[in-house]
């Protein structure tokens, strides 16, 4: 079979799967796996240790220029993929990181050794411990300049007050969709709006009143590519979402809630002028 063809059958594997099927197989395998030019996908979910060390050194370091997709789930293998000869600010072609189970504690090193990526658009996290300030974790990837996708998920306790958190004026990341899969308060949320100026779509899976409210006026002038918001409301009455719309809606098209909390919800008329007032697209 011709190098071609192969390398199209090799697309619709997972690269773990190539290598485990065919790097062993003979010599010129190896070097179809080792010297292609083709952009590699890295999917690595459950692992043994040894073996990843194993993959690590045979594969991910010397294609270290060709990744451009990097999923690790277990925290052993982000301890390694950090630490020398490779780390990794030298994925210079790395688009996409996934990383599960994070340890928090490791969160700094990672985001400060992505500054140095070029063309890194899309970040997955989800920290392994729970969270006491949203804050640090959001704050720590405003540093990123080419993030354009943010997705993060993360656990409080349940007896525990989300904290409020205030982001500097010197917070500014450029990220365009943030997607928030955790326990956010309402009271954080225009402060978080001034470091996301170029908003094209929101989502906050569990937006929850808290005590405490912002007084910052959000620049919804400042707004005009915010399209698409998804919220998932938890103990916020209509008056108060009726300020989140008033605050930043002028130009989404595409509303969607989740809310069991307040009949007012339910108002037709509410809507009517809701809509027509602050909603026109």
């Amino acid at each position: 079979m011709p190098n071609e063809l192969l390398y199209e059958t090799f697309v619709y594997l997972d690269f773990h799967h190539v290598y485990d099927g065919f790097f062993d197989l003979n010599k010129r395998f190896q070097h179809l796996l080792l010297h292609s030019t083709l952009p590699i996908k890295i999917n690595i979910s459950s692992i043994s240790k040894s073996n990843f060390e194993r993959y690590h050194k045979n594969i991910i370091i010397p294609n270290k220029h060709r990744i451009n997709v990097l999923r690790l789930s277990n925290p052993f293998t982000v301890d390694i993929v950090l630490s020398p000869p490779g780390p990794i600010r030298n994925f210079f072609c790395l688009e996409t990181l996934i990383l599960d189970n994070i340890n928090t504690k490791n969160l700094y090193k990672i985001c400060f050794e992505l500054m140095c990526s070029p063309n890194l658009h899309s970040l997955v996290l989800n920290p392994a411990q729970y969270v006491e300030n949203s804050t640090d974790i959001f704050s720590k990837t405003f540093c990123l300049s080419k993030l354009k996708y943010y997705k993060i998920t993360y656990r409080i306790k349940i007896d525990q007050d989300p904290l409020i958190g205030y982001f500097s004026k010197y917070d500014y990341s450029p990220i365009e969709h943030p997607i928030i899969e955790a326990c956010f308060p309402y009271g954080s949320l225009v402060n978080l709006l001034y470091c996301f100026l170029n908003l094209r779509r929101l989502s906050i899976d569990y937006l929850v009143d808290s005590r405490y409210e912002d007084s910052v006026l959000c620049p919804n002038q400042l707004l005009k590519d915010l399209k698409h918001v998804l919220l998932k409301l938890y103990l916020i009455k209509f008056d108060k979402f009726e300020q989140i719309v008033q605050k930043f809606s002028g130009d989404v098209e595409v509303l969607r809630i989740t809310t069991n909390y307040d009949a007012t919800y339910l108002y037709a008329k509410r809507w009517e002028d809701l809509i027509s007032s602050f909603m026109p697209n």
